[in-house]
């Protein structure tokens, strides 16, 4: 269908309508004429699927068998979304909490698979971009010419499951998948494809729903626009996509009470915040930025009025989604790459005419120009999360081998802060007024804390520590989760509690404890780092030695 349209476009140029004695920018361009037509040349959607699914496969694979995640982030901030899944589901907390469903239920469902926390982390983000890439592959088949519909979903499985990525890259990428269903027209207009794609798109809304409520509210917007951008077979989509998302949704709320009313109050909260900040400045979108501009005044001035749909829905689609991005606090790369590929490479593109049909050196120049930045762009994407697994590659040769052993994690540098107040160089208080602990001090201290712990596990005890999050139970020993570290500590026998504020959460617990503590426990030791309090009434074992 898409070779022999493209093949008729090409029969209907004249080669003797442009003659020699016309000016430069007018006369053929047949080599450059012919490099263009490859980057728009469309394939069969099975075909494009196929390619785009091996393409992204290499990102998935890397994120499901790396043998530590690379985390610049505190342990803690590591640990504890495990803690909260295990907490989900031993019953003793309820998913409709939780700020992200979505990438709770990817943790529980890596928890299966893996152990350490780093690993289930990995595996998560991998079972993110397969729910990404899977439908996205199949929407992008019919949408784009063939490198474009690849690099796409290559490139968002891989900003999924890249090392730094999470629950907002994750929101943002299922974000583009709807859009990408909901406002670009597809070039096969069968009935089945319509209903199909409006039946992925309805799990696609739900997890996004689940996910991150101000990127869900801009599907729901994205579904609205549907019946006006997305060819003969819109209504069927949409048809499909509305009552599918209801029905997913109200069948979720009869499984977790609770769960898509929670979601209505996340919505709400989230319009009244500010973002908590981008992980790439503006110098950093600089780039991007003004190639998806010039991509963008190009069609627009290219194309006219006939052409709008394309050029303004994309405009249009920036605009809102930045303000998104803005109040979510994500990165925005992947925004401007689709915003330039619905304005270039989409049936509505004025660019098919200029490369198919009456060409001249001009049109394109101009076709070959937007095209080979929309596609950097896309590209520049897999580059980047290629980046970080490089860099967790490299990383693992240098940091703490106990670490990458008991957590999965790997970690630049080395413990500092903490070998300096064992050594007697800094007192604690003093350390907490002039020191902030890196990931790898926070590793080094849980990691002595947690092998002492799993002693006393051995021994029969109950240990919990007195964190934000039950961490005790992902790395202190197998146990039910509690749904935080005060409610495990009120359970415990005895009770680690942190002298370092590893967290706001870990200071706020401890604040909360003192009660409990000083009621029903009593300090058998304090170290530099942590004090040890154990239940009253309950006598460690001699095997557990204990520091002065």
């Amino acid at each position: 269908m898409a070779q022999s349209g493209t093949a008729n476009m090409a029969a209907d140029y004249d080669e003797t309508e442009f003659r020699y004695d016309h000016p430069a920018w007018r006369r053929p361009a047949p080599r450059a004429r012919a490099a263009t037509m490859a980057l728009y040349t469309w394939q069969e959607p099975g075909f494009v699927f196929g390619l785009s699914m091996l393409a992204a496969a290499p990102f998935i694979l890397a994120a499901l068998l790396s043998p530590a995640l690379l985390s610049l982030a505190p342990t803690l901030t590591v640990i504890a979304p495990i803690a909260d899944a295990r907490a989900i589901m031993s019953g003793a907390a309820a998913l409709k909490d939780a700020s992200s469903p979505l990438y709770l239920a990817l943790l529980m469902a890596a928890d299966f698979f893996f152990e350490s926390p780093g690993r289930i982390h990995l595996a998560a983000k991998a079972f993110a971009a397969i729910l990404v890439a899977s439908p996205l592959a199949y929407f992008a088949a019919a949408r784009f010419p063939a490198i474009q519909a690849v690099l796409l979903t290559a490139g968002l499985a891989a900003f999924v499951a890249a090392p730094f990525s999470g629950p907002l890259e994750i929101s943002l990428a299922l974000l583009s998948a709807l859009a990408v269903a909901f406002i670009v027209a597809p070039a096969d207009e069968g009935a089945f494809r319509a209903r199909l794609e409006g039946g992925l798109a309805a799990a696609l809304l739900f997890a996004l729903w689940i996910s991150n409520p101000v990127f869900a509210l801009l599907g729901f917007l994205a579904l609205s626009a549907c019946p006006f951008l997305t060819g003969r077979r819109r209504l069927d989509r949409y048809f499909v996509a509305l009552p599918g998302a209801i029905a997913i949704a109200v069948g979720a709320e009869i499984l977790a009470p609770g769960l898509s009313i929670a979601r209505a109050s996340a919505a709400s909260g989230a319009l009244n915040a500010a973002g908590s900040g981008v992980a790439v400045g503006v110098w950093g979108l600089a780039g991007v930025g003004a190639s998806t501009a010039i991509v963008l005044f190009a069609a627009a001035v290219f194309g006219g009025r006939e052409h709008a749909k394309g050029w303004l829905t994309a405009a249009v689609f920036l605009a809102i989604t930045l303000v998104a991005v803005k109040l979510a606090g994500a990165q925005s790369t992947p925004l401007f790459a689709l915003a330039a590929a619905i304005a270039a490479f989409s049936v509505s593109s004025p660019f098919y005419d200029g490369v198919f049909r009456q060409h001249d050196r001009a049109s394109i120049a101009v076709a070959a120009s937007v095209a080979a930045l929309t596609l950097f762009w896309t590209a520049a994407i897999i580059a980047q999360s290629a980046g970080q697994f490089a860099l967790q590659f490299k990383t693992a040769s240098t940091s703490e081998a106990n670490v990458r052993a008991a957590f999965g994690l790997v970690q630049p540098g080395g413990p500092s802060i903490a070998r300096w107040i064992e050594e007697g160089r800094f007192s604690t208080p003093e350390a907490r007024e002039l020191f902030a602990l890196g990931p790898v001090d926070q590793s080094a201290i849980l990691l002595e804390a947690a092998d002492r712990a799993r002693t006393l596990t051995r021994e029969g005890f109950d240990v919990a520590f007195l964190t934000g999050a039950d961490t005790a139970c992902v790395i202190a020993g197998e146990r039910r989760c509690s749904a935080d570290g005060l409610s495990a500590a009120k359970a415990a026998n005895v009770v680690f509690v942190p002298r370092l504020d590893f967290d706001a959460a870990t200071a706020a617990a401890r604040g909360r404890s003192e009660a409990l503590l000083y009621t029903d426990f009593k300090m058998v030791e304090r170290n530099p780092l942590w004090e040890i309090w154990v239940r009253r009434g309950v006598s460690l074992p001699a095997a557990f030695a204990l520091q002065s």
